[in-house]
């Protein structure tokens, strides 16, 4: 067989054909010889009241988690509320007493202003024995520092 023979039976196959037996008479026969599938249409249901039923109960346990979670976050901060609001007097022995009447210059408002100062560095080395890693802690204590210093350097020039 030649190339040209080759071509010219692959030209006739590329022709419209008719099939030999008609294809959807036989499917329409067995569609309609075949039962509906009743079974996964119930199951279809059941797995959708089951997802809706599953959601449902997610969103509820959310909100019942986060009612529980906003309980304890308005607890903690009626506590907190209660703490802040009780007068925080720093006791000084007389002993401190003498001590503060000596600091920088004898003035009552530097003592005042170095005993808040001391009480300030007391937090905040307090705030970094429990969080060591705090990074801005440190740089409040050393900005506290300087407050101090400068204090003492106002001290020093008015007395």
């Amino acid at each position: 067989m030649t190339d040209f023979e080759i071509q010219r039976r692959l030209r006739d196959l590329n022709t419209p054909r008719a099939p030999q037996t008609d294809l959807w008479a036989a499917i329409a026969t067995r569609i309609a010889a075949s039962e509906p599938m009743p079974v996964a249409h119930r199951r279809s249901r059941w797995l959708l009241a089951a997802a809706a039923t599953g959601l449902l109960l997610a969103v509820v346990a959310g909100a019942l988690v986060l009612g529980v979670r906003q309980q304890d976050l308005a607890q903690d901060m009626a506590a907190t509320d209660a703490n802040a609001l009780s007068p925080k007097t720093q006791r000084v022995s007389p002993r401190d007493a003498q001590d503060f009447s000596r600091a920088p210059g004898g003035d009552p408002r530097l003592v005042g202003a170095a005993v808040v100062l001391d009480a300030a560095h007391a937090e905040l080395e307090q705030a970094l024995e429990q969080r060591p890693d705090a990074v801005f802690l440190v740089s409040l204590l050393n900005h506290t520092n300087a407050r101090r210093m400068k204090l003492d350097h106002y001290g020093a020039s008015a007395g």
